[in-house]
C-alpha cells in the first residue's frame, strides 16, 4: 500500500498545538559534544511529537520513548514502510528499497531471497575473509603509533566486506562513499536526486552483467530469485541491490566509529574486554544499545488516534532508533555503557524489518574491536584532538585520530 504524504504544511490541522516542536532537527542534534546526548532532550516531552522540519526540513511526526517506536515497527497496517519521497520519487523510477520499503504479507516473499545468506551459519563462513580484511587495514598503520580511523578504517572496512559480497571493485570506494555521504546527508535535494540517479546507474550496469554471468552465491541468489512463484522483475531486482548498496556502506562504519572512541576514553574498558575475550558478544549488545546510529521511517496508512494522537493517512513518521534504545523509562543510566546489563535493544529494528544483515554486522563489529585490542595496548584520542561527527538520518563519526601505545 503506497500512500502520499498527507501535507506538506509546517503545522497542520489535525496537530495538537501542545505537540508542535519548532525546530530544525538537524541543528538540533547537532548542539554540543554529543549527539545522543543532543537528542535525547526531546524525552523531556512527550513520546509523540510534530517537528516542522524533522527530515531534512519536511515536517513530520517524531517518536521520542521506546514504547511508540517499537509500536510503530510492528504495527505495519497502520504504520506503512512503502511510502513516497525517497528513491523513487529521486530516480522517478518505481523502486522500492527492497525488502525494507515493502510491507507484509508480500514482504515476506523478498526475504526468503536474501535470508539463507545472512543466517547465523552462512555468517561463519565469512569470518575469516572479514578477519583478513580488518588485519590488513591494521598493518597500514600498525607501526606509525596512530590513525585517523574514520577514514583509514572505519570507511573501507565494511565497505571492503559489502563490495567483496557484491564482487564490486574496490578500486572505486572513494566513488561509491562519495555518492552515498550526498545521498544521506546533502541539504541541497539536486545533490541528493544526482547522487541517487549515479548509484542507480551503476547498479544497473552492475546488475545486468550479474544477469548474465552471476559471480557470488549472494549475486546469483539475487538474480534468480523468485516471488509467487515467478522471477523478480527489474524493479524488484533494483530495489534489492539498491537496499544493499545503501545498508552494507553507511550502518556499521558509523557504529564502528562510535565504539572505538568510547574504548579510547574507557581504557579500563579496553583491559577488561582484552583480559576477558568471551565478554566481546555481550559488549557488543550493549554497543548496539548505547550507539544505534539510524533513524527510519513509516508512513501513516490510515487516519487513526495513536497514543490519544489524531494521525492522518501519509503523515510522515520519524523513528529514532537511538532514542529508543537510551530510554531512561526502559535502562537505568540509559547513557553509560555497562557491558554488563542485557538489553533488549532494536538497534537493528524489531518485528518484520528487522534488519536481514543482524547477524553480519554484530560479527564485523565483534571482529573490529577483537583485533584492534590484540593488536594495540592503551588506544586513546590523540592529544589536543577533537573528534568531529555529523548527524542526519545516521549518526556517525567524521574524524576520530587515534594513537597508542
Amino acid at each position: 500500500m503506497s500512500v502520499p504524504f498527507a501535507t506538506t504544511e509546517r503545522i497542520p490541522d489535525n496537530v495538537p498545538t501542545e505537540l508542535v516542536w519548532d525546530h530544525d532537527f538537524d541543528t538540533f542534534t547537532l548542539e554540543g559534544d554529543d549527539p545522543f546526548i543532543s537528542i535525547a532532550r526531546l524525552q523531556d516531552g512527550p513520546p509523540v511529537i510534530w517537528g516542522t522540519e524533522a527530515n531534512f526540513k519536511r515536517p513530520g511526526w517524531i517518536f521520542t520513548r521506546d514504547d511508540v517506536i517499537r509500536e510503530a515497527f510492528i504495527d505495519y497496517e497502520h504504520f506503512s514502510s512503502e511510502r513516497p519521497g525517497m528513491i523513487a520519487d529521486m530516480l522517478g523510477e518505481p523502486i522500492l528499497l527492497n525488502p525494507i520499503e515493502i510491507d507484509p504479507p508480500r514482504h515476506h516473499q523478498y526475504r526468503k531471497i536474501l535470508n539463507p545468506f545472512f543466517t547465523p551459519a552462512a555468517i561463519r563462513g565469512y569470518d575469516e575473509p572479514v578477519r583478513q580484511i580488518c588485519r590488513e587495514l591494521i598493518a597500514k598503520f600498525r607501526d606509525r603509533g596512530e590513525c585517523e580511523f574514520v577514514d583509514e578504517f572505519a570507511v573501507p572496512f565494511p565497505s571492503y566486506v559489502f563490495l567483496d559480497l557484491m564482487d564490486m571493485p574496490r578500486d572505486l570506494l572513494d566513488q561509491f562513499m562519495g555518492w552515498q555521504d550526498e545521498l544521506m546527508r546533502a541539504s541541497d535535494p539536486m545533490v541528493r536526486v544526482a547522487a541517487a540517479r549515479s548509484i542507480y546507474g551503476y547498479l544497473k550496469q552492475h546488475m545486468e552483467a550479474q544477469q548474465a554471468n552471476p559471480t557470488t552465491d549472494l549475486l546469483k541468489g539475487i538474480v534468480s530469485g523468485q516471488v509467487e512463484g515467478r522471477p523478480m522483475n527489474f524493479y524488484e531486482m533494483m530495489g534489492m541491490f539498491y537496499v544493499l548498496y545503501v545498508g552494507g556502506l553507511d550502518t556499521v562504519y558509523s557504529t564502528i566509529g562510535w565504539i572505538m572512541q568510547h574504548l579510547a576514553t574507557h581504557p579500563e574498558l579496553q583491559q577488561r574486554l582484552r583480559d576477558n575475550p568471551d565478554l566481546l558478544p555481550q559488549a557488543i549488545e550493549e554497543f548496539s544499545r548505547a550507539y544505534s546510529v539510524v533513524i527510519t521511517h513509516r508512513a501513516v496508512a490510515k487516519d487513526f488516534v495513536f497514543h490519544g494522537v489524531p494521525l492522518k493517512k501519509g503523515d510522515e513518521v520519524n523513528l529514532p532508533i537511538m532514542l529508543a534504545n537510551r530510554d531512561p523509562q526502559v535502562y537505568d543510566d540509559p547513557h553509560t555503557v555497562n557491558i554488563d546489563r542485557k538489553p533488549r535493544h532494536i538497534a537493528f529494528g524489531t518485528g518484520t524489518h528487522n534488519c536481514v544483515g543482524v547477524n553480519l554486522a554484530k560479527r564485523e563489529m565483534r571482529i573490529v574491536v577483537e583485533e584492534f585490542l590484540k593488536a594495540f595496548d592503551n588506544i586513546r584520542i590523540k592529544p589536543g584532538e577533537t573528534p568531529r561527527y555529523h548527524t542526519g538520518r545516521t549518526f556517525g563519526l567524521d574524524y576520530l585520530p587515534l594513537t597508542w601505545g
